[in-house]
């Protein structure tokens, strides 16, 4: 029993890791916004911002996720966190974009580390379905949680409360981070990969997750921006984002349960069209109708592929590399969408992102269909 609670209390310092860790993805709509609106931006300007932070994390998530097995994982999540955390303090005080820019860029290096970390201690679970099902539950009420608050901080105090009240959050978080411990050797050895970080179905993992979270990415990204578009205060904006993300607790819940009867591809496979086909109602529409539905389906779907894709990605490379360059490559997509969005959103509606949103999501579907029965 007291090594059950010592496992579950592991694993509850490695979600904790991870929550903190894509923390900046998880805010992202709220940060655009305010940033946008508190140093004037345009929205191609404000994507290249917030994009600096994400190819960050994601550098540094392959980087340190490479050599995870030799860093001592409760030291570096405390740097991780501590970077994290004054990140957020500094860039409350910040009046220049350019100042804001590069500490949002350092903060990302302390992501991407306490990224690699938490994914080497959720991965080396011998059910990752399980795992990565709680790890998303907690995601999900986070997220939640989160999105509330910064709606309101948004709308009350713009990009300095929003940094100010998380920074304040993070640091609450911390002590969780002390039920890490350095694994032993014995521990460490049990943990080997069954395939190469550079096999074929790796490549094609990774192609697939890749243009499957650029469209998702960029929707999540001005994902605030629509709704104002469509007419929404930001708080309501907030709170409907929050009760999405909730209906995302409902995917952990049914992977938890149905775990991998049916495989991981096949379920993977039918979030990819019906995330297209919420994405394709929503700005087909647009109106408060298919903005919350759209939202709500979205969500629970995504949340349910990730969840697939994750388990897979521990099955193949159990000391968790492979989760960690699978983290990086969602963190590459969203980089790389706010960029993509910005530049179409700068001249065209929301309504002209459809070509590329089923472009995209094709190519995510053909790559992940050509892995044959290797994710199952």
């Amino acid at each position: 029993m007291n090594k059950e609670k010592t496992s579950f209390l592991f694993l509850l310092g490695g979600i904790t890791l991870l929550v903190i860790g894509n923390s900046p993805a998880t805010l992202l709509p709220f940060i655009v916004g305010t940033l946008e609106e508190g140093f004037n931006l345009s929205k191609q300007s404000v994507g290249l911002v917030v994009s600096t932070e994400l190819v960050a994390m994601a550098i540094s998530a392959i980087f340190f996720g490479s050599r995870v097995s030799k860093l001592n994982i409760r030291v570096s999540a405390l740097l991780g966190c501590t970077i994290v955390i004054a990140g957020y303090f500094l860039c409350s005080l910040i009046e220049t974009i350019e100042y804001l820019q590069l500490i949002r860029g350092v903060s990302g290096l302390g992501s991407g580390l306490l990224i690699s970390c938490g994914h080497s201690v959720l991965s080396a679970s011998n059910n990752p379905e399980k795992t990565y099902s709680a790890f998303l539950l907690m995601t999900s009420l986070c997220g939640a949680s989160f999105l509330w608050i910064a709606g309101i901080a948004a709308e009350e105090g713009g990009y300095n409360l929003v940094f100010t009240t998380f920074g304040f959050i993070f640091l609450l978080l911390t002590p969780f981070l002390f039920f890490i411990k350095k694994q032993s050797s014995s521990e460490a050895l049990e943990k080997i990969s069954t395939v190469s970080l550079y096999s074929p179905v790796v490549i094609l993992m990774t192609l697939g997750l890749l243009f499957f979270s650029i469209p998702s990415g960029g929707m999540w990204t001005f994902n605030e921006r629509l709704g104002v578009e469509i007419g929404l205060l930001q708080s309501v904006i907030g709170k409907i984002l929050s009760f999405s993300l909730l209906t995302g607790l409902l995917a952990p819940i049914l992977v938890w349960f149905v775990g991998d009867r049916f495989g991981r591809k096949k379920p993977i496979l039918f979030c990819v069209i019906v995330v297209l086909s919420s994405f394709i109602y929503m700005l087909s529409f647009m109106n408060l109708t298919s903005y919350i539905t759209g939202n709500l389906i979205w969500n629970f779907t995504y949340t349910v592929a990730v969840i697939f894709v994750l388990a897979a990605a521990a099955n193949l490379s159990p000391e968790g590399k492979l989760a960690s360059w699978m983290n990086a490559t969602a963190l590459i997509s969203q980089a790389s969408s706010p960029v993509i969005f910005g530049w179409i959103l700068g001249s065209q509606s929301f309504t002209n992102l459809l070509p590329f949103l089923v472009a995209s999501i094709l190519i995510s579907y053909v790559c992940i269909s050509l892995t044959k029965n290797q994710l199952d």
